[in-house]
């Protein structure tokens, strides 16, 4: 039984286009905006890179350069206010230049070495803002495959307390980091652990490990519910899974063959990657190329025609939240349907945004969309 709701919203589709003269620019843009309200950027520090970037170039390399020479100021800041003493100040600091120099590398080639650049100056700056979360935020490595996936688990309180914890994968450009400001503060908030890791096809694990991405996903998220079922921290009894952009195959995959999940939600819903993904928005197609190991175009399609629902979907029999928004230009919304339609579970809850929210991961509806989320899996985990 499928329950198909367009959440409340009387407001038309409004974006802030600080970049008009480039579609894309524009969308990854209000993604950082999007991260404003729980610190995972500041909005006139955006504005003021935006306005020495302009509205008439669209140059790559003007991008890099003005997003990493802010990335680069607000880091000094945060180390200057770390040896002050000031932590609080430092740790935001921190937090946002990792964000920056995420952005700045965004429309590099994949093997240009300053994306590497910006990967190791961002999450080292980010995981030493973590140190200054008073033990809430922890450093955790998974083995897997003769090497590990590292990435970190959030948790509410220093209480020890057995909770609920859900494990939130990224997409096909996310860093595990970022996943924090995507909704990764939402479930701490609401009294439950989550875990965000960078598997393969992400992060640490594709660039410096070779770890690509793989059809089968329920393989390395058995291999981190195999460690965290064993914290005390951790009741293992509620575990949730969550993916957001081509995360939305990565979770419910690994749900219909991984029996410790007991609720999956799709934060953009899928049926083919091929089709709904690497066809319908090509600027991305290079990235999906990288993270899928593939040399070219011809061996992507091959790979990618395996991450589909076809004979999967029907599997799960847990509770399935799916989310997509109507005016979504990287993941095709009618893979969505599709994937909802081949449901059997008799709990599945779908949220299309049509107006505000209605931008690829709900974007310009973030605080909304991700407590919607969030809010779901409380019920579900009996939170």
């Amino acid at each position: 039984m499928s329950n198909v709701s367009t959440p409340t919203n009387a407001d038309a589709l409004t974006v802030i286009e600080l970049f008009p003269q480039d579609e894309d620019w524009s969308l990854q843009t209000m993604r950082l905006l999007a991260q404003v309200a729980v610190g995972g950027a500041d909005l006139f520090e955006c504005a003021r890179t935006a306005a020495r970037i302009g509205k008439t170039t669209q140059d790559n390399e003007i991008w890099q350069r003005e997003w990493n020479r802010t990335a680069e100021e607000v880091a000094a800041q945060g180390r200057e206010a770390l040896e002050a003493g000031d932590k609080v100040t430092a740790r935001r600091a921190l937090f946002r230049s990792c964000s920056y120099y995420r952005h700045s590398e965004f429309f590099l080639s994949s093997d240009d070495p300053r994306r590497d650049a910006a990967y190791r100056a961002g999450t080292s700056n980010w995981a030493q803002a973590a140190e200054l979360s008073d033990g809430l935020i922890e450093r955790i490595s998974v083995p897997f495959e003769g090497t590990t996936m590292d990435g970190y688990f959030i948790r509410p309180d220093n209480s020890g307390k057995a909770r609920a914890t859900v494990l939130f994968l990224g997409g096909a450009d996310s860093w595990a980091e970022e996943l924090y400001f995507l909704g990764g503060t939402e479930f701490p908030a609401r009294d439950m652990n989550v875990v965000v890791i960078d598997t393969p096809g992400r992060g640490s694990s594709l660039r410096f490990k070779k770890l690509y991405s793989r059809p089968d996903y329920e393989v390395p998220v058995s291999a981190i519910f195999d460690v965290l079922e064993k914290r005390d921290d951790v009741d293992a009894d509620r575990f949730g899974l969550a993916g957001v952009s081509f995360g939305g195959y990565y979770a419910p995959r690994a749900a219909a063959f991984e029996p410790r999940v007991k609720a999956v939600a799709a934060w953009c819903g899928t049926w083919s990657i091929l089709t709904d993904f690497y066809e319908w928005y090509p600027p991305l197609q290079e990235q999906l190329q990288w993270l899928s190991g593939s040399k070219d175009d011809t061996e992507a399609r091959e790979k990618l025609a395996q991450f589909t629902f076809d004979g999967i979907a029907e599997k799960l029999q847990i509770p399935v939240y799916v989310m997509h928004g109507t005016d979504d230009i990287i993941m095709d919304i009618k893979g969505a349907h599709r994937f909802v339609d081949a449901l059997t579970s008799n709990d599945v809850t779908f949220d299309v945004y049509d107006a505000a929210g209605s931008l690829h991961c709900s974007y310009d509806y973030l605080s909304v969309a991700a407590a919607r989320l969030t809010d779901w899996f409380v019920h579900k985990l009996g939170v």
